[in-house]
């Protein structure tokens, strides 16, 4: 079998190659005969030696980074002082804070009051008669509704000023860690892992929003609480509150250790999600490498390996929280039977109370008991205040940390403190003897001694081999990074000492990259990056310059969204969009990184022309720019050409050329380009036009809307799926069904504890009465003996909590994990079956996609944990209202009611609370896209001077989180407040109508508190239940969507494949037929029009045409990233229809190398074996000979570590050309039948452009 070959390449790279043309979607042939066209590949075997003989070595292009530097470092453990968590209020915050916190010590206050009641209460009908009874259980009932209103009110300020309070606080921080982040040093995203920094980032900001929110106000309120009942408790009898409190260090020891295990786990886990997190933003955001190499299997692996360690994480963080949680409510039942058992003691031995100078009375008693024990409750409440504390001081940490690095000496950008001078105009830049390495790359000495002065007006070119300083010079220049030594001169000024000339300097600069980076948004947007203050006028001749013509066939013109990183566009569009965001700048220099690298000839000699116009007409614009075609840059007043580092020549074209040195032979391997192809140039760009001026930068009413209808749609979505949907709960958990067994344990344990508060109010009343014994002489004895069993009691409930917590919270922290991971991977899985087109969908960037994936399972992981939270309130509620009605059906008819009323009061808080993060979620998602993007493309960033500008846009989006802030969040804390105080005028209700039973002797005293206590619970029950609304609303929102990816049945499924794997067919030959594509989501722009031709086996051919002309859409067709329309694509001489063969094994025939590479975070050696299939090998003679057809000979210089050498997060450790020849060597290692390159040697010099050319032609020949 032979290899076929088909590049999209310019013309002056065609050498023996079939030529096919595109123009305006369509074929054009020359007028001649097929066979003069077919040329066969040539089959010298001495090519390799040939290659390696002639190859020039890059210098200092890579070395491996230490173990620490690819990964985002993180402060472990380090947490901020309160006064720098607090550092950013002001003085309407500090006011409302002030009010909060006053709020919630009142509230908190309440508690100790309500004990004192309760305790009244029961001594009431401890002594007297049953009217005197009455009478005062009428006056205690009137205290308790008095105290229930203060508590409404203090809740509800407490509830809606910390809500203010944090979303203030926390869009602030938002501000300030993106304002930040932007805003460091080019150098300092060297040494991150870029890919997990907004997942990083968006953690940080959620627990800074945990721990200054409604978790600061219940710490306080519970705080409050537990102080003040303790010292009611030692008030009314100081010697039984302390032998209670001697408890207390034994439960702070659990708190303790609880707290410091979750912790630990919580970094873990964020270490361990970052990881998993990074592994599905580097391949979702390289899809179609991933695709086109087979790579979903090996990406899913890797995935599923990240998320199995936050799975054991999880787990183990289950347990852990299901031991402290036991322990805490083991301490506080065992606390039970202490205060009964001293209690009794002091009661039966007739001691007198110091407290009140009396004999113990059961009244005050109980008061103690009850004070102890709410006290204790609220400081397990304070528990999670401190770890949310905890966790937020931690995250600011990682904020001030972020921040503090402008005040170093060594940072480049200083925003904060911008004193600078305008800088008008740069006029020179010069380079005094400036050595340079790259600060995470120390080993590797990149410029060696460069001299060198470029001055205003010039045009100026640095030439040389991949890898030889070239791009270096250029980010120097933009002061990315500051020189090792030597000086770098801004009009005569050193550029060091310009601190504070950052921002301007890059204003004087408009930069074009060899890989241009586009954001998710419009090209309008995109455009207006380069000058937001431009004028429509400004901004149509940028575009007109730029040649711009083809956004006119567009629908929705220059407000088209471009995809993720511009995935919609092909990569000369993308150039010429960011070509025209450069000129629109106006600057005083114009750096082009192989800035028309994938542009055709006729759009090169055009833009080319027009750049020069632009430097004659605007007082002479300075233009400095790399290219390796030597035929832009003849027309250089100075011409730099750099070897390893050095400059080893410098002159104009004619000087050089007469020195006969390094320039003359990179000049000579480029002769090969003829007259005729310059003709048809030149004819092409005067026949080009840009008939229709673009749409200037004024935004329309219909686009300001848009935004606030989408919100709309989606909150009417939501709410709908939240109505409508069910959720299949036995397909959501068939998701682990291996673990089902453990269902068995958790929900025991989720009863054990949910009916241990019933249980317990038996026995509680049942001690209540003893105690009524203690007065009575013939009765002590009998009193003493039930005591004595009550305490026992408790200590069997303290026991089986314990083991019912450590059951529920570890079985169901099993179950949960353990769905989140397979569901993690599921989802994961369902998006690498979807078709190419899928991705092209503005609503599935690779961002959203992401946040999606950890959202979903979040949310549904939530349903499972959720049968645990439920099975304990059912089985309160069941056991609270069996036990009612046991002992006083009466009590328990009429004290039903409270279960609604307590129900709806919680459901009124959850409700407010849903409404309240509606607009939150949402701009939080859109303002996630912005950071994502801004950080995965920082240096693009700088160069633009962007900073600001996208800051503002930032701001624009999360400040619609403070809208109707006020109102929002009180309606919200109306809603916690009523929750918190209905109980009060519920237990006034009850102790009225107990009290009236007992008066009219339908009950007894014992009934009467044992139905009342078994309702209490029950509506307590009910009203936990009715918490989870708001979660499960969300939940199923999230279920449904989550489904709805998973039962997309894709188009192209390139995971699970369908069709003939042929073991015999000719894959090197294949045919278009009539073949119409559009677009999925450009249906209006018609891409191929009835396309026909045929490629031979070992045949090499080229498509040329103008950009936008549908040559890379050719190659996605081909590798069927798409299905046409119209027509047909057929492979092989029997015209197997490409639709009916197996998508794996015929991507498993094709090499393919893309215009803009896409490597991964790993070495060199993982990413040229990519496209392996599992458990195939290849021998190391096979590497090698492809290493050295594709010139890798980068990779052996001092510093690197040969295939070892780690390429770094989206090959950013390397340059242009050596991630393409990587890229290109990816591809041959295949060994495949069809080679396919797209722009692929662009970035390549020409001797080494000229090797990796040869090489697709011996790859069934040269290579086993």
């Amino acid at each position: 079998m032979q290899c076929c070959a088909v590049q999209c390449c310019q013309a002056s790279t065609l050498d023996d190659k079939h030529v096919i043309t595109i123009y305006q979607e369509q074929i054009l042939l020359p007028d001649r005969d097929e066979s003069e066209l077919l040329v066969e590949p040539r089959q010298d075997k001495d090519v390799v030696e040939e290659c390696s003989s002639k190859s020039l070595t890059a210098f200092g292009e890579h070395i491996p980074v230490t173990d620490g530097a690819a990964k985002t470092a993180r402060s472990k453990g380090q947490r901020v002082s309160f006064i720098k968590l607090f550092s950013q209020v002001d003085a309407a915050e500090a006011l409302v804070l002030a009010v909060g916190l006053v709020s919630a010590v009142c509230h908190g206050s309440a508690h100790p009051f309500m004990t004192v009641i309760l305790g009244d209460f029961i001594s009431t009908f401890s002594n007297g008669s049953a009217e005197e009874a009455l009478l005062e259980t009428e006056r205690l009932c009137l205290m308790m509704c008095l105290v229930g209103g203060a508590a409404m009110i203090a809740a509800t300020l407490q509830g809606g000023c910390f809500k203010i309070f944090c979303e203030s606080q926390t869009t602030k921080f938002r501000i300030m860690y993106f304002q930040d982040v932007l805003h460091q040093d080019v150098s300092w995203f060297d040494t991150k892992e870029v890919s997990a920094l907004p997942a990083e980032i968006e953690n940080d900001l959620s627990q800074i929003q945990d721990g200054l929110g409604d978790k600061l106000g219940n710490g306080i309120m519970a705080f409050s609480a537990f102080a003040g009942s303790f010292g009611v408790a030692f008030s009314i009898g100081w010697q039984l509150g302390l032998v209670l409190t001697a408890m207390l260090p034994l439960l702070l020891l659990g708190s303790y250790f609880l707290s410091q295990a979750y912790k630990q786990v919580q970094m873990e886990s964020q270490a361990w999600y970052s990881k998993s997190a990074s592994v599905v933003e580097e391949c979702l955001y390289g899809i179609r490498t991933v695709v086109a190499f087979g790579g979903e299997q090996r990406e899913l692996a890797r995935f599923t390996s990240a998320v199995t360690l936050t799975r054991k994480a999880g787990i183990w963080n289950g347990v852990k929280m299901g031991l402290g949680t036991g322990y805490c409510w083991f301490m506080e039942y065992a606390n039970y039977a202490l205060a009964f058992f001293v209690g009794m003691t002091f009661a039966y031995n007739r001691d007198i109370n110091p407290g009140t100078g009396e004999v113990w009375k059961t009244g005050d008693i109980m008061s103690i008991f009850f004070s102890i024990y709410n006290g204790s409750f609220m400081l397990g409440q304070i528990n999670p205040s401190i770890k949310a504390m905890e966790a937020a001081r931690m995250a600011t940490e990682h904020v001030f940390e972020v921040h503090g690095r402008q005040y170093s000496q060594l940072a480049i950008q200083r925003w904060d403190r911008d004193e600078r001078k305008d800088i008008a105009d740069v006029e020179t830049f010069a380079f005094d003897q400036v050595h340079f390495h790259y600060p995470a790359r120390p080993n590797v000495r990149i410029l060696y001694n460069v001299s060198l002065t470029i001055r205003r007006g010039q045009k100026v070119a640095f030439v040389g081999e991949s890898g030889s300083g070239k791009s270096t010079l250029l980010a120097l220049l933009e002061r990315f990074y500051d020189p090792t030594s030597g000086a770098i001169y801004v009009n005569g000024c050193d550029m060091r000492t310009l601190k504070n000339l950052i921002g301007a300097l890059r204003k004087c600069i408009g930069y074009v990259g060899q890989e241009p980076v586009l954001f998710s948004q419009s090209i309008q947007a995109n455009i207006m990056l380069g000058n937001p203050r431009a004028t429509k006028e400004q901004f149509q001749q940028a575009c007109m310059d730029a040649q711009l013509d083809f956004v006119d066939d567009l629908l929705e013109k220059y407000s088209t969204f471009v995809g993720a990183g511009g995935g919609q566009l092909s990569g000369g569009q993308k150039q010429r969009i960011a070509l025209a965001r450069a000129l629109l700048k106006e600057a005083s220099f114009l750096f082009l990184d192989e800035a028309t690298s994938a542009l055709d000839n006729a759009s090169e000699k055009m833009i080319q022309q027009t750049i020069d116009r632009i430097s004659a007409q605007t007082k002479g614009l300075g233009i400095v720019s790399i290219a390796h075609r030597l035929s832009t840059i003849r027309n250089s007043d100075m011409i730099y050409v750099l070897s390893r580092g050095q400059v080893v020549e410098q002159g104009t074209h004619e000087s050089l050329m007469k020195e006969n040195g390094v320039y003359h032979a990179l000049v000579a391997a480029q002769e090969s380009s003829n007259s005729s192809e310059e003709a048809e140039a030149e004819q092409e760009t005067e026949q080009a036009k840009f008939p229709n001026g673009p749409n200037g930068p004024n935004e329309s009413e219909t686009d300001r809307k848009e935004p606030e209808e989408k919100q709309d749609v989606e909150h009417m979505r939501q709410k709908k799926i939240a109505a409508d949907y069910r959720v299949p709960m036995l397909r959501l958990l068939s998701y682990n069904k291996p673990e089902w067994p453990f269902f068995v344990p958790a929900v025991l344990g989720a009863l054990i504890e949910g009916s241990a508060m019933p249980v317990c109010s038996v026995v509680l009343v049942r001690s209540m009465d003893a105690f009524n014994k203690l007065g009575t002489e013939a009765l002590r004895d009998e009193g003493h003996d039930e005591i004595s069993f009550t305490c026992i009691l408790f200590l069997l409930i303290a026991s089986s909590v314990l083991v019912g917590c450590v059951f529920e919270h570890g079985g169901f922290a099993i179950l949960a994990e353990s769905m989140t991971q397979r569901l993690r991977v599921a989802i994961l899985k369902a998006i690498f079956c979807q078709e190419i087109g899928f991705h092209d969908d503005a609503e599935n960037t690779p961002g959203m996609m992401s946040k999606a994936l950890e959202l979903w399972t979040f949310r549904v992981s939530m349903l499972c944990k959720a049968i645990g939270a439920k099975a304990a309130m059912m089985s309160s509620v069941a056991v609270g209202i069996a036990i009612a009605f046991a002992f006083c059906w009466q009590m328990a008819l009429v004290l039903l009611g409270s279960v609604p009323i307590m129900a709806a009061a919680n459901a009124v808080q959850a409700l407010a609370v849903v409404k309240a993060s509606k607009l939150e979620n949402e701009s939080v998602r859109l303002a996630g896209q912005i950071v994502n993007d801004s950080v995965m493309n920082a240096r693009t960033v700088h160069a633009l001077g962007a900073e600001k500008d996208l800051v503002q846009v930032y701001i624009s989006m999360v400040s619609q989180i403070t809208q109707n802030m006020w109102r929002r969040n009180l309606l919200a804390g109306l809603g916690f407040g009523i929750a918190n105080a209905v109980i009060f005028f519920v237990l006034a209700g009850g102790f009225y109508y107990a009290s009236f039973l007992v008066s009219e002797g339908v009950v007894s005293f014992k009934g009467a508190m044992t139905a009342f206590t078994g309702i209490v619970y029950a509506g307590m029950g009910a009203g936990q239940a009715a918490m989870f609304m708001g979660d499960a609303a969300k939940a199923k929102v999230a279920c449904h969507d989550m489904f709805k990816l998973l039962d997309r049945v894709s188009k192209i499924n390139g995971l699970e494949p369908e069709g003939e794997a042929p073991s015999e067919l000719d894959a090197g030959t294949l045919e278009f037929e009539a073949v119409g594509f559009v677009y999925p989501f450009r249906p209006e722009v018609q891409v191929l029009k009835r396309m026909t031709f045929r490629i031979e086996a070992g045949q090499s051919v080229g498509l040329v045409g103008p950009s936008g002309g549908g040559k890379t859409t050719v190659m996605s067709l081909i590798q069927r990233f798409y299905d046409p329309q119209e027509g047909g694509v057929y492979i092989g001489k029997a015209r197997k229809p490409l639709n009916e063969l197996n998508i794996r094994w015929w991507r498993r025939q094709i090499g393919f190398v893309e215009q803009e590479p896409m490597l991964f975070n790993t070495t060199v050696r993982n990413n040229i074996l990519y496209g392996l299939e599992e458990g195939e090998s290849v021998s190391e003679e096979h590497i090698k000979r492809c290493e050295e057809m594709c010139n890798l000979e980068f990779l052996y210089k001092p510093g690197n570590r040969g295939l070892a050498t780690e390429v770094g997060p989206r090959g950013s450790h390397l340059s242009g050309g050596q991630k393409q020849r990587v890229s290109i060597c990816r591809a041959l290692i295949r060994n495949p039948a069809l080679m396919l390159m797209d722009e692929a040697t662009s970035a390549l010099d020409s001797q080494s452009e000229a090797l990796v050319q040869k090489a697709p032609l011996y790859t069934r020949s040269a290579c086993p």
